[in-house]
């Protein structure tokens, strides 16, 4: 089972290194879907499968459908299927039924904030060399209760600053790790969705 997990995770990292910040194909024309959190993770196998079964081994369907009090709205910085395999390799889990409850309900809640935060929402920022939080940007407190730096930023276009796409990126206080956001502004009807980068692995946030 472990060496099928590694070619899926040697496969995926073929195939998915298109862009710069390997934006996410959400197959949505207007990133808006009809349904909740929860349907959505049904919609694509592709980057969600694996996400889909954290959520029902954590039992927080509950959340994703947007029933539990506080959370009603809120937002979530997805790990995709290659984050969450790469986690289980390095952890040496075969299947995400190996991996604790209690474990997979802490790691996603790491990824859930209370509330509708778009990406425009979100002020500039900027990192500062050998610290945490730069200036600008905001801190959000999760769902497990820690707390992470987000800032958002506009990218070159034709060798003009600030002339070019928006990103996200996100430096966690816990472990340090600067992770892209990959695709913003999925919208459902319990809030909004965004996709970290397939270069991240789970747990650093």
């Amino acid at each position: 089972m472990m060496k099928n997990i590694g070619l899926l995770l040697i496969l995926f990292s073929l195939f998915s290194c298109e862009t710069k910040y390997n934006y996410i194909d959400t197959g949505l024309a207007n990133g808006c879907f009809d349904g909740t959190m929860y349907d959505y993770l049904h919609s694509s196998s592709y980057d969600w499968d694996s996400t889909l079964l954290l959520v029902e081994r954590a039992g927080l369907r509950d959340l994703f459908q947007g029933k539990q009090a506080g959370y009603e709205k809120m937002t979530f910085f997805g790990p995709t299927n290659l984050s969450i395999l790469r986690w289980m390799i390095e952890q040496g889990y075969d299947a995400i039924q190996d991996i604790p409850v209690e474990v997979c309900r802490d790691m996603l809640l790491k990824h859930v904030v209370a509330g509708v935060h778009k990406r425009d929402d979100i002020p500039r920022g900027e990192q500062i060399l050998g610290q945490t939080q730069g200036e600008g940007g905001e801190v959000f407190t999760n769902a497990f209760g820690t707390k992470f730096w987000i800032y958002s930023f506009r990218d070159t276009y034709h060798d003009i600053p600030d002339v070019g796409p928006v990103y996200l990126k996100i430096i966690s206080f816990d472990s340090r790790a600067m992770i892209d956001v990959a695709s913003t502004d999925i919208e459902t009807d319990n809030g909004f969705v965004h996709s970290l980068d397939y270069s991240y692995t789970l747990g650093q946030l």
